[in-house]
């Protein structure tokens, strides 16, 4: 509560703004690549899971094609966690988890689109061409793919 007061206090002085919170970054990212960006989000209980590992291979094999479709990886985990290439902390993760609802205590995959919302989930390692014609099938997809051919 005396954080909360502190914090507006410190926005309404004239020229002063409280720096962000861990989470509020992370929420910041996530408000910033909506309508640029498309995001797939890898979550996982721990760093060496097997089955993120063999995700982030099949995605870093596709790295071209991530940036046609304008794909970010976000992955979050309670050692290492990353929005892009940007670095983010616990309370980042926790903030992110929530926003898509994604789980803690076991490995998924979200398909986060560009307005913001959750396309697909998937509860184990996919093969990235699906991911690709999902997207590929999308209204705003299409409009994107048509204005590259012009």
């Amino acid at each position: 509560m005396l954080r909360r007061l502190l914090t507006l206090a410190a926005c309404l002085l004239p020229g002063c703004r409280a720096a962000p919170t861990a989470d509020d970054t992370a929420t910041q990212l996530a408000e910033q690549a909506r309508w640029s960006n498309r995001l797939v989000v890898l979550s996982a209980p721990m760093t060496d899971d097997d089955v993120l590992l063999r995700q982030r291979t099949r995605l870093e094999d596709i790295r071209t094609e991530l940036v046609e479709r304008h794909l970010l990886v976000i992955q979050l985990t309670p050692t290492e966690a990353s929005f892009g290439d940007t670095s983010i902390t616990d309370a980042g993760v926790d903030s992110l988890r929530a926003r898509w609802s994604i789980p803690s205590d076991r490995f998924q995959a979200a398909l986060v689109g560009k307005d913001g919302r959750v396309k697909k989930r998937w509860p184990d390692a996919f093969d990235p061409e699906d991911m690709n014609a999902l997207i590929d099938s999308m209204p705003m997809r299409q409009d994107e793919m048509q204005t590259d051919r012009q």
